[in-house]
């Protein structure tokens, strides 16, 4: 099967596209490295309802946003490290991406136009493309104090698309790592979710884990990890992933989503609402608000860190 990679401008937005005889994969490399289409020669699977531009704009999320320092929200505007509680400068909040109840969600590089190419490859059995970040600028280091630089390769291989990210800690100090992913799939009718795992974080109001987990069986009625989508919904933290040859497989209709074992924590958004037909499979390198709970791996200065997950689709 042919691969190629090309790389284009659509208005002022730097657009590659991965492409096969029967899969393609679209990344806006100046709107946060977003992939904002993955589809096969019958359908699109993910949720982007947006022109570039819009997209670029809106507080809205879509496609698959990179969530990075943190992933999922924190329980206020600050960071603890080192048994310091680092609070976020008042004039640099505008940064910050807020939920509902103003809490800081999905860190600080959603639609950054930071990124840049720095290598495309196809050869006869996959194409490849890497985008690199350097997490520098004084703004961005005033609220995550830690010089580091981040790489994202996407590999599309037959059906298959691998998604790998390297952080490289160039700070002095152990750097903690909290980042994930927020991958948006088409809600089809029928459909059925597969989540790997034994434990549900318990929730507060504000959707914070209370350092608690039970049962997933204990909150909904799973067959052998499977569950219907038509009457639940999801916004809820896993861990205790069912890996298997280091691999973990949740599913989404014919969609799935396969985390590594560098990705030990799920979140699943499946919003039981008409206005909102996707569902979310969130490959997190550590749970919800880890960087005040001192839950976070930490990266040794000068070292990398790398993780991966796979989208597969149809053949």
């Amino acid at each position: 099967m042919t691969h190629l990679v090309s790389q284009f401008w659509e208005d002022d937005f730097e657009i590659i596209e991965l492409k096969n005889e029967q899969h393609t994969a679209k990344i806006a490399v100046n709107i946060g490295n977003t992939l904002f289409s993955f589809s096969n020669s019958k359908q699109e699977y993910l949720y982007f309802p947006f022109s570039l531009s819009t997209y670029q704009t809106t507080a809205k999320l879509a496609g698959n946003p990179f969530m990075h320092p943190w992933a999922n929200r924190l329980e206020g505007d600050y960071i603890e490290f080192h048994q310091q509680k680092h609070h976020f400068p008042n004039e640099l909040k505008s940064y910050i991406y807020r939920d509902g109840n103003q809490l800081p969600l999905h860190g600080l590089l959603l639609k950054t136009d930071k990124w840049k190419t720095i290598a495309m490859e196809n050869t006869a059995n996959l194409c490849c493309h890497t985008a690199e970040l350097k997490f520098d600028l004084p703004d961005w280091l005033q609220i995550f104090p830690f010089k580091h630089t981040i790489q994202i390769t996407h590999i599309l291989q037959d059906n298959v698309l691998r998604i790998e990210t390297n952080i490289f800690n160039e700070a002095d100090v152990e750097m903690p790592v909290s980042f994930g992913f927020h991958p948006y799939f088409h809600r089809t009718e029928n459909a059925t979710l597969t989540i790997p795992a034994d434990a549900c974080m318990e929730l507060n109001a504000l959707q914070l884990p209370v350092g608690k987990w039970h049962s997933k069986q204990t909150k909904w009625h799973f067959n052998q990890d499977t569950i219907a989508l038509n009457k639940v919904a999801f916004d809820d933290g896993f861990q205790d992933l069912h890996f298997k040859d280091n691999q973990a497989k949740f599913s989404c209709g014919k969609v799935d989503v396969v985390f590594e074992k560098t990705f030990p924590f799920a979140q699943i958004y499946a919003p039981n609402d008409t206005q909102k037909p996707y569902v979310c499979i969130e490959p997190m390198t550590a749970a919800t608000n880890a960087l005040n709970k001192n839950s976070c791996m930490l990266l040794l200065p000068k070292n990398v860190f790398i993780a991966s997950f796979e989208i597969h689709l149809p053949k």
